[in-house]
């Protein structure tokens, strides 16, 4: 197997991802004297990171079998005033106060996946119809005025792992990833497909690997490892595998790829959906609470655009929309790069406009490289 069909597959797309990643890195350490790559900004960069990774991975799950989520910014900020009503207004403790909002989080999904599963309204419908009412909810419910939570929520936000635990699972999860690379690269040579243990193993170990160093070298710097990136890393390492290693994930992608094909081998399509949706579900309360620790606070009218940034992030990482094709870690990397853009353009004091003009552009061309991909037209 040559290099050049290696990367043509979806899973290796991220080593030029991560390449980019890294060039725009070092050009903003460079026009911001040294700040963009501190530890301080490093962690304040993770923070603004999180929320848009975790939504992103629950799109892509949404994305590779065709369906789309255009409710993100008013579900999250109604978790998010849920979290701050049962922590406050109902005095409940943490856990509890957990439990209420994943699960208001759930039943939203499952709503959604209701309507599109099983009343085969279309999702772009049923998720644009929750962006209007659920946000006008949320302006009721709170009489359009922001609710502050406990001081307890607040521990999601700021709390960091110790340098010990934060070497631990950064390591834990290399380990991971390396032994399901060698995994892949065994099935591979078993099935008689040639395979090189270089390209398949060796190269992608040793860069994650010296991505992994470099975390651990600034986590126990400064603070550790934030709460929020271990999150975010549960989150990628779940939904990242579902995809990839389990039948459940498999038939999402045939959903995607050739519906009709996948309804005639006999996957039940509305029950696949419905747990997606679910698991959406879910993503939203986590999100909601994680908006809720970082702002202090629960404004029934944040997330205002959020949902766009979300799908931006798992397209710019090489979800399409078309469905058939994306990957969990690519949805990462891609609210990485974004995030990275407004913040790094945020310490050289330019205006919001330009961190705009900058994701949109690189929207439209990860946009135009998924058609060329697939050979064809936007306008087919």
């Amino acid at each position: 197997m040559t290099l050049s069909a290696i990367l043509s597959q979806s899973r290796f797309r991220l080593i030029p991802m991560i390449a980019v990643l890294i060039i725009i890195w070092l050009v903003l350490q460079l026009l911001t004297g040294g700040l963009f790559l501190s530890p301080r900004n490093l962690t304040n960069l993770s923070g603004q990171v999180a929320i848009t990774a975790v939504l992103a991975a629950g799109a892509v799950m949404l994305m590779v079998p065709g369906y789309i989520d255009l409710s993100l910014g008013a579900t999250v900020a109604a978790s998010a005033v849920v979290a701050a009503f049962a922590s406050t207004v109902y005095g409940l403790d943490f856990w509890p106060t957990v439990f209420v909002t994943l699960t208001f989080g759930l039943l939203l999904g499952l709503w959604h996946g209701f309507w599109v599963a099983w009343m085969h309204v279309p999702s772009f419908i049923v998720t644009l119809a929750s962006l209007l009412a659920i946000r006008g909810l949320s302006l009721v419910i709170t009489n359009a005025e922001t609710i502050s939570p406990s001081m307890d929520i607040l521990v999601i936000s700021d709390a960091s792992l110790p340098p010990v635990a934060s070497a631990l699972v950064l390591f834990a999860m290399w380990l991971g990833f390396s032994l399901l690379q060698l995994r892949e690269w065994r099935a591979q040579v078993s099935a008689g497909i040639p395979a090189s243990f270089g390209i398949l193993v060796l190269l992608p170990v040793i860069a994650v690997g010296i991505v992994v160093l470099g975390a651990i070298i600034t986590t126990s710097t400064y603070r550790g490892l934030p709460l929020p990136v271990a999150i975010v890393l549960a989150v990628v390492a779940i939904t990242g595998g579902i995809l990839r290693y389990t039948p459940f994930g498999r038939r999402l992608y045939a959903i995607g790829g050739n519906r009709q094909a996948a309804m005639l081998a006999g996957i039940d399509i509305r029950k696949h959906i419905t747990i997606v949706f679910a698991g959406m579900g879910l993503l939203y309360g986590l999100a909601g609470l994680m908006l809720v620790a970082r702002l202090s606070s629960a404004p029934p009218t944040a997330g205002q655009g959020l949902e766009l940034n979300v799908i931006a992030a798992a397209v710019i990482g090489g979800t399409s929309l078309m469905g058939g094709r994306g990957t969990v870690a690519g949805a990462a990397i891609g609210a990485l790069l974004m995030e990275s853009l407004a913040n790094g353009m945020s310490l050289m004091n330019l205006p919001s406009s330009y961190q705009s003009i900058a994701v949109g552009l690189v929207l439209l061309f990860a946009v135009y490289i998924d058609v060329r991909g697939r050979g064809s037209r936007g306008d087919d």
